[in-house]
């Protein structure tokens, strides 16, 4: 792949080795891109590796995001094919099971939104419980479920490995433990990256994906906008503890399996007990945690439980949640995906960066979620917004 000008091959600099930065190396490299990726750590260490890594458009309602996850969701599938590997992608379904009747009301309602759509949604009384799942104990209080036959999940660092091997194939080169202390810029825009240690790296474009750390960089450029949404954890138990097949999202609950019969579990009441000094999980909280999983899975006992992994990130958080993607206004060279749902999105992200990075043509599919958009955002704030970006 030329330059625009067509006189040397395109150099891009992609920072972050999440999923979405991982996709849009692989993209980039497919295409002839001489392509370096860099991570401050291993790659998928940060938010990706604390992700549900749930693949869903459920709660999407704004009608071209929901369109967005919907796409990328198949475009997944896509991937597989072309990695000869779909090992690492889940379409078991999620069932989410209502205790109240205003938990009931508000799923029904969302289960006939999402199907006008198109998206299947289907009514599960309890007692059927059991014919999609045996391992789900069926409380007294479920009152209803809903089954979403098209999500699933992915297994995060598997898909990683296979999109890395597949873009080193196609001569990319990935570069870890490199931190990017800030970008390199003059009159004519953004031009590279300095590293931690003084190394400059040139380029046609720098690529920033680093989730909640994209912040920090922007503000080597002079824009302020704040990244960094409330810290998340996800525990993930020995092997061994369910048959779970399914992701649940039981009252107070989110549930799914993970291989060798491990299960990953996270709880939204859970994440306010993280203490954000140590970065720690306290045991009464892993416990209460697991006594929650005893209640919801039949062939799992609390008491014998154990955590292999916690794991504890801040995920990014644009200013009114809805993810940005593109070159950044008045910053020529920069691009920029700052991106809630980087799992589900990665795949189409991922192309849809590469496509513009290459041909210079904006995606229909991304009007709306454009860098400007945040930035007119920003401006409309009329009270103090923790995540508003100050120019």
């Amino acid at each position: 792949m030329t330059d625009r000008e067509g006189d040397q091959q395109l150099k891009a600099i992609v920072v972050g080795a999440g999923v979405l930065g991982v996709s849009i190396t692989y993209q980039l490299a497919k295409r002839g891109v001489d392509v370096t990726l860099l991570d401050k750590g291993n790659p998928g260490d940060a938010a990706s590796a604390a992700s549900f890594a749930w693949l869903n458009s459920n709660t999407k309602e704004l009608r071209p995001y929901h369109h967005l996850n919907i796409i990328s969701i198949a475009e997944w599938a896509l991937i597989a094919r072309e990695l000869g590997d779909s090992s690492w992608l889940h379409s078991n379904g999620h069932l989410h099971v209502a205790a109240t009747p205003a938990e009931v009301e508000k799923l029904l309602k969302r289960a006939e939104l999402l199907e006008s759509t198109g998206y299947a949604a289907i009514p599960v009384a309890p007692q059927e419980i059991p014919r999609l799942d045996p391992v789900v104990r069926v409380r007294n209080e479920y009152e209803l479920g809903v089954f979403f036959p098209g999500e699933g999940h992915i297994t995060v660092p598997l898909l990683i490995h296979d999109l890395l091997a597949a873009a080193t194939g196609s001569g990319a080169t990935v570069r870890a433990s490199t931190k990017v202390a800030e970008l390199l810029s003059d009159t004519g825009g953004v031009k590279g990256v300095i590293l931690e240690d003084g190394e400059r790296i040139e380029g046609d474009v720098v690529v920033v994906s680093a989730g909640a750390g994209t912040g920090a960089l922007l503000e080597t450029q002079g824009v302020t906008v704040r990244t960094e949404g409330t810290p998340g954890v996800t525990v993930t138990t020995s092997p061994g503890t369910s048959k779970l097949a399914t992701l649940l999202h039981l009252p107070g609950l989110a549930v799914r399996p993970d291989a060798s019969g491990r299960v990953v579990v996270r709880s939204s009441a859970i994440d306010a007990e993280i203490d954000r000094q140590t970065r720690t999980l306290p045991q009464p909280a892993i416990r209460k945690l697991f006594e929650q999983l005893g209640e919801g899975l039949t062939d799992v006992d609390p008491t014998t439980v154990r955590a292999e992994r916690i794991q504890i990130a801040h995920r990014p958080y644009p200013i009114d949640g809805l993810p940005v993607i593109g070159f950044w206004d008045g910053r020529p060279g920069l691009y920029v995906t700052i991106v809630p749902t980087g799992v589900t999105l990665g795949a189409l992200t991922g192309r849809l960066a590469a496509e513009e990075i290459t041909t210079g043509k904006a995606p229909k599919l991304l009007e709306g979620f454009r860098p400007s958009r945040a930035i007119e955002a920003a401006n409309e704030v009329a009270y103090p917004d923790q995540y508003a970006i100050k120019r």
